[in-house]
């Protein structure tokens, strides 16, 4: 009966967002809360197989143990290459007086303490042993070679051909070395309010999120060749489309609509755009609310040039869902283009 209680609790603890208020109940649930497969249960139903030992390492020694390690790899979490070297790159605390000189002359401080610097060294050991089974290059960084694989320091209309010439090279590196970026920074986070609009910090990061200009790399291969995603999946990273809806969905409607388009340029019918967005939404990725409220404000410059194309094709795509946002802003445009025919008449009638 004792065992049983147990499963119930850990299944129960499962579910619960955010435990601290559950631990603080009584001392049953903090007992429970510091079970090994609870915690590792945890991890991977909230953040899922590819991020779990991330997380682990995020939530910090007083969290993670060997045990836990233990139990996400017994459970499958995925180790990747990529982390292993992010691992090394962070494991460790920098020097406090190399800190003080770094930030007194205005030096990169991308070194400092933070994400799996306070690491327990046989957790750090239980890993590097894991990571190194396979005889992995783990003295390198896979998210760099990816940019060079995806052509991410060229033009996006040089990029694909360099992009599809190493094609082979990158499923290799998905496939074979299981390459996996770490989590975008949540919105929520203080660091990301504070910054919402690029660079946060030098690479990596301090709190071992991925910053803007790596999660844009990413997003934009997947746009230049979109069945990266299935190769994710097929690792398991299961959460590639909701990790970069935002990015990739609005990505693909710049390119349709682009910001500052040539002269011959036509603005595509609302269908096209469906379309466009269809072949997105059936590897996984959404039409959220969120991503059409951006959407608009994205294209609020120019909405009476293409708006009504893009609202046309977002409520073709969720029919009775559409949120009120696209109707109300449709109407908005239609009776400014009905003012702009009626000044245009009043002039010619007066000249």
């Amino acid at each position: 009966m004792e065992f049983l209680c147990s499963e119930l609790k850990s299944e129960i603890f499962k579910y619960v967002s955010t435990p601290i208020a559950l631990v603080l109940l009584n001392r049953n649930w903090l007992l429970a809360s510091q079970n090994s497969h609870t915690r590792a249960e945890w991890l991977i139903y909230k953040y899922g197989r590819a991020h779990a030992l991330f997380h682990a390492i995020r939530l910090g020694k007083n969290f993670v143990t060997v045990e836990v390690i233990q139990v996400l790899l017994a459970k499958k979490a995925i180790i990747s290459r990529y982390f292993v070297q992010r691992l090394i790159m962070q494991f460790g605390l920098t020097d406090p007086k190399l800190g003080e000189l770094r930030a007194k002359y205005n030096m990169s401080t991308s070194k400092n303490n933070g994400w799996a610097s306070n690491l327990e060294l046989p957790v750090f050991i239980k890993l590097i042993i894991e990571a190194t089974k396979d005889d992995i290059a783990i003295r390198g960084n896979d998210l760099e070679l990816f940019h060079h694989l995806t052509a991410g320091a060229q033009t996006i209309n040089q990029a694909p051909s360099i992009l599809f010439k190493n094609l082979q090279s990158i499923e290799d590196l998905i496939i074979n070395k299981k390459f996996i970026p770490f989590p975008p920074r949540p919105r929520h986070t203080p660091t990301y309010i504070s910054h919402p609009g690029g660079d946060i910090e030098e690479y990596p990061s301090r709190d071992g999120y991925e910053n803007n200009r790596q999660i844009n790399l990413i997003s934009r291969a997947i746009l230049i060749h979109p069945d990266l995603v299935n190769l994710w999946k097929k690792i398991g990273y299961n959460e590639i489309c909701s990790d970069l809806n935002e990015l990739v969905v609005e990505g693909s409607l710049l390119v349709y609509l682009p910001p500052n388009p040539p002269d011959n340029w036509v603005c595509p019918s609302a269908n096209d755009i469906a379309e466009s967005l269809q072949n997105l939404f059936n590897l996984g990725f959404r039409l959220t609310d969120k991503v059409i409220e951006e959407s608009i404000n994205l294209f609020e410059s120019r909405i009476n040039t293409v708006g009504e194309a893009l609202l046309n094709a977002f409520s073709k795509l969720r029919g009775s869902t559409t949120p009120t946002i696209v109707e109300s802003t449709l109407i908005k445009i239609r009776n400014t283009e009905m003012r702009t025919r009626g000044l245009r008449k009043r002039r010619r009638q007066f000249l």
